[in-house]
């Protein structure tokens, strides 16, 4: 670890490694430091793997720029790297008055953030789309884009690669 480096990554969780991948592209030297005893044992170790559209944040938040750009991502990395990912999307189901009305807030912060695809689709349509739904849900955001990976195998993944 003597030397000198352009850059210090710290944290060698999925986060830090896919900096340090993207960093490595360019002509720089990059160190990561983990104070954990392997890749992932931080906040990695407790990832959900949902890999999140960015219909629930606030438009103009960086969380929305971020969810919008990163979910886009995970295609090109899937492809380039070889860890679990599937597009799987998903349904965030109303069963009242009160939550239609939440969906539509949920369906205009998506189009405000730029998701692509997204929908509210009513009962007979949520029933086509997912037999196993509660026969009590009314509606549901459709939301594609959404999907899920392998958060061990992605940081392991952008940790080996240059």
């Amino acid at each position: 670890m003597q030397g000198e480096y352009d850059v210090i990554v710290i944290g060698a969780g999925v986060i830090g490694a896919t900096t340090a991948r993207e960093l490595a592209r360019f002509d720089l030297r990059v160190l990561v430091l983990e104070a954990g005893l392997d890749l992932a044992c931080g906040a990695t170790r407790a990832n959900s793997g949902i890999v999140h559209a960015g219909y629930d944040p606030l438009p103009g938040t960086l969380k929305a720029k971020y969810n919008v750009a990163g979910s886009v991502l995970f295609e090109q990395w899937q492809r380039e790297l070889g860890f679990g990912f599937y597009r799987n999307g998903a349904l965030v189901l109303a069963f009242n008055e009160d939550e239609l009305a939440t969906l539509e807030a949920l369906l205009e912060r998506a189009q405000a953030n730029g998701v692509a695809g997204v929908s509210i689709v009513g009962a007979e349509e949520l029933r086509r789309m997912e037999p196993n739904v509660s026969p009590n849900a009314l509606a549901a955001l459709n939301v594609p884009t959404s999907g899920i990976c392998d958060p061990y195998g992605l940081t392991w993944a952008c940790a080996r690669t240059r």
